[in-house]
């Protein structure tokens, strides 16, 4: 069905375009036609492919930004794990002096303070 009213629509279109132009013009004009169909698909071409160099450019920033994210994420994490386990071994010395009332242990000689 569609096929057909398409068929139907490009004969009328013919048809509407002789009566109009007249049969002198209608080269004239297919040539004009076929020149502004090909700077048409040129600038369409040269707009993908500016478009397509932008969009990398933008991707390889994105992924620089992210990479750089994921690596402070990281050293965050990891400063984060150091003093988690410096309050842990602070909170480990110190449990017997507060629930004893006791002496502080002797200082654990194989770990550096600093």
């Amino acid at each position: 069905m569609l096929e057909s009213l398409l068929g139907f629509l490009i004969f009328l279109v013919i048809v509407i375009a002789v009566i109009v132009l007249g049969p002198e013009r209608i080269p004239g004009v297919a040539i004009q036609l076929a020149k502004g169909v090909k700077f048409m698909r040129g600038f369409a071409n040269d707009t993908t492919s500016t478009l397509r160099t932008e969009l990398n450019d933008l991707t390889k920033e994105y992924e620089e930004l992210r990479k750089e994210l994921t690596d402070f994420r990281k050293g965050v994490m990891d400063d984060l794990s150091s003093v988690t386990d410096e309050v842990d071994r602070t909170l480990k010395e110190a449990r017997p002096m507060l629930e004893g009332g006791g002496e502080p242990p002797p200082p654990d000689r194989g770990t550096k303070r600093g």
